[in-house]
């Protein structure tokens, strides 16, 4: 895999022209790898900073940093970007982005030309960003009220709403196109409690496993 590139991020952008993905932070630093990047198994927040030469563990970036790749993502297992990584950050995906499953908690993800996420993404947070421009191909998204902006030819669960538009408001952006009310014609038994809550680390585990999420007349 080639080396990470270390430059300020106002260099990035004007190479890159990143800012056309409408950031809610300025960033300071870029570490931008050319080209694409596959990985052949999971692909971790640590793996990342081992791969620019950090120390997830020991060392604090100090500053708000996005790490680049200029090219396509993809990764043979599941991509979860907080795990081994102590400290909030954004990766920057400027082609398309391929996992099995994506799990983001207080992670900034932004991807420029659509994602294939075949199994599960679970963005059950409240701070966390996934933003993806294009059209995502994932047969589940199960969200909680994270900055999340994209569209998905399949179906999203947002666990805070009771139904599907709230009380009858306005529909929220993405539409919620699955409240919990609805949770069980969607969802296989022991993903969800009584209350319909879904239990989001057991359909992370499961969609790692393999394991089918869908009931067979919505999917598999």
């Amino acid at each position: 895999m080639p080396a990470w590139s270390r430059m300020p991020f106002d260099e990035a952008d004007a190479a890159l022209d990143l800012s056309e993905l409408e950031f809610d932070v300025d960033f300071d630093t870029a570490y931008v790898n050319t080209g694409s990047v596959h990985v052949g198994g999971d692909w971790s927040g640590g793996d990342l900073f081992r791969r620019c030469g950090l120390d997830p563990d020991g060392r604090y970036l100090g500053e708000l940093t996005a790490f680049v790749i200029d090219g396509d993502l993809t990764v043979d297992g599941t991509l979860d970007l907080d795990a081994g990584a102590k400290e909030s950050f954004a990766l920057i995906v400027t082609g398309t982005l391929r996992a099995q499953v994506l799990t983001l908690d207080a992670t900034m993800l932004f991807v420029v030309n659509g994602a294939q996420v075949s199994r599960l993404i679970d963005f059950t947070t409240t701070d966390g960003t996934l933003s993806i421009a294009g059209t995502t191909d994932c047969p589940l998204l199960i969200c909680d009220e994270g900055d999340l902006n994209l569209h998905s030819t399949g179906y999203i669960v947002c666990r805070v709403h009771e139904s599907r538009f709230d009380g009858g408001g306005p529909a929220p952006e993405p539409t919620i196109t699955l409240s919990r009310a609805e949770v069980p014609a969607l969802l296989l038994d022991g993903l969800y409690d009584e209350n319909r809550w879904v239990d989001a680390e057991r359909a992370v585990s499961w969609a790692r496993a393999g394991r089918p999420l869908l009931r067979p007349v919505i999917g598999t």
